[in-house]
């Protein structure tokens, strides 16, 4: 068989914490869907690259039960909500993530070869990812675990790097000889002059097989643990199960150890984006070297990032700043600091504080709410609904909701009472009360909610039916 003509089953993992880009991201908004370079989040855009090679049906994107309400918006938006989607209940890295597609896939001819993607890199050559592949696809077929080396452009301590060793098929790919992670700034200027090293780009291709022996062999732990899944009725269950995986990377836990890695040399214009420092290779600069995005006036600043949201940012004589600016949330940093935006985020989570969580602004798949202000007892939103859509049939045990049309017509079930209202119309839905919100109208519908009541959490909604993937009692509305 012809090595583009290899079946491949391609494994998406989805599961950022949401650390690196914040106030941008957040851990209920992670950076895969975020629009950093474009206007496809980063999931998008990795799923599209992906295409033709590897068909819809044969994409799986593994994420948390945490984020699984984003990453399904973010592809019901794109009309790819028929990809199938693997939960995890805790972020144990990608070991177990890998290991758990693998394992879930088990007797699925199609799914014999694996071909594992991050949904948070930036390729800028889709062609040359496919060539890649076909590589890669011939050499998984031989036995070996293969994985995509990057040829480095600079001295960079914040990747892994590996070793090519002896030549594979005609020299297109290597034996690798050894991996080395982060290195210091002087090991790898050495590694530049020496050649025959490469950046870890966290893409591999094998048989699932394969993977599944080495996995057994060198984190048996992880592999017994995940076995467990096929166990049948009166088996453990996932959250069981992941309580007891240790947290490894495929990289530290297989890759490392196994006898049989190979290394693909592939130059994809590829980055990992894994800071905001990322965006001066990706985004052009002015003749100061200023990434200016979003409602910017800047005087005299140079090598300088400014991010607005949708307030006006001024700024003057900045020197390799970083100013990132949401509605909720500014961050100021040295461009060479923001590795340590992670830390901060880490201190918001310490204090328990809602910025480090989620946004004002919160998409559904029927539009988006803001929150406006809110106090002990009471909470304001801003409430958007698109065109034909419609909210969930639910009710709230603690909360209470006053609405007010301000722009279009809504048209709302309380109990068995339906009624239109108009603008500057409202209503109110009492606790407990089953009520439904739609918008039957050509035009956006938007109202202020007032929610009163002794607790306002998004997870006080029974849900009692839904046009989306929702079940009943899941949070979101």
């Amino acid at each position: 068989m012809h090595s583009a003509d290899i079946p491949l089953f391609g494994v998406i993992l989805a599961g950022g914490s949401g650390t690196r880009f914040w106030p941008l991201s957040r851990h209920l908004y992670p950076k895969q869907v975020l629009r950093l370079l474009g206007s496809q989040s980063m999931l998008e855009a990795t799923i599209s690259r992906l295409l033709p090679r590897i068909p819809l049906n044969r994409l799986g994107v593994v994420t948390s039960a945490s984020q699984a309400e984003v990453i399904r918006l973010d592809l019901f938006r794109q009309g790819r909500e028929g990809i199938r989607l693997w939960l995890e209940p805790e972020a144990k890295n990608t070991a177990a993530a890998v290991g758990l597609a693998a394992v879930l896939l088990a007797g699925e001819q199609e799914a014999e070869t694996l071909a594992v993607f991050p949904a948070d890199h930036y390729i800028r050559d889709q062609a040359a990812l496919h060539v890649a592949l076909n590589v890669g696809a011939a050499l998984a077929q031989e036995g070996y675990l293969v994985t995509f080396g990057i040829t480095p452009s600079r001295p960079e301590t914040g990747y892994g790097y590996i070793k090519a060793g002896r030549p594979l098929m005609d020299g297109q790919a290597y034996e690798a000889a050894r991996f080395v992670e982060k290195p210091p700034r002087e090991e790898a200027r050495r590694f530049l002059r020496e050649g025959g090293y490469y950046w870890n780009s966290g893409i591999f291709v094998f048989r699932r097989e394969v993977f599944l022996e080495a996995l057994a062999r060198h984190l048996p732990e992880t592999y017994a643990g995940l076995r467990r899944l096929s166990a049948g009725e009166g088996g453990p269950g996932l959250a069981e199960i992941y309580a007891t995986l240790p947290a490894v990377s495929l990289d530290h836990g297989v890759m490392e150890k196994a006898a049989n890695v190979a290394v693909v040399p592939a130059d994809l214009g590829w980055s990992d984006v894994g800071s905001w420092s990322a965006l001066f290779d990706l985004l052009p600069e002015d003749s100061r070297g200023n990434i200016r995005v979003g409602r910017v006036l800047d005087r005299d600043s140079q090598g300088s990032l400014v991010f607005a949201q949708e307030r006006l940012v001024a700024t003057l004589g900045l020197r390799d700043v970083v100013v990132v600016d949401t509605p909720d949330a500014t961050l100021v940093c040295h461009r060479d600091r923001v590795q340590e935006v992670k830390d901060l985020v880490a201190e918001l989570k310490r204090q328990n504080l809602a910025e480090s969580q989620q946004h004002l602004t919160v998409e559904r798949p029927w539009g988006r709410y803001t929150v406006l202000t809110g106090g002990p007892g009471f909470q304001v939103k801003e409430v958007q609904v698109l065109p034909g859509k419609r909210l969930s049939l639910q009710y709230h045990r603690f909360r209470a909701e006053h609405w007010v049309v301000v722009q279009g017509v809504a048209l709302v079930t309380i109990g068995t009472e339906r009624r239109r209202l108009q603008a500057n119309e409202s209503v109110y839905v009492p606790v407990e009360a089953p009520h439904r919100l739609e918008n039957p109208g050509p035009e956006l519908l938007r109202l202020i909610e007032v929610q009163t009541g002794p607790y306002l959490g998004e997870d006080d909604i029974v849900r009692l039916a839904d046009d989306f993937w929702r079940h009943a009692d899941q949070p979101a509305s």
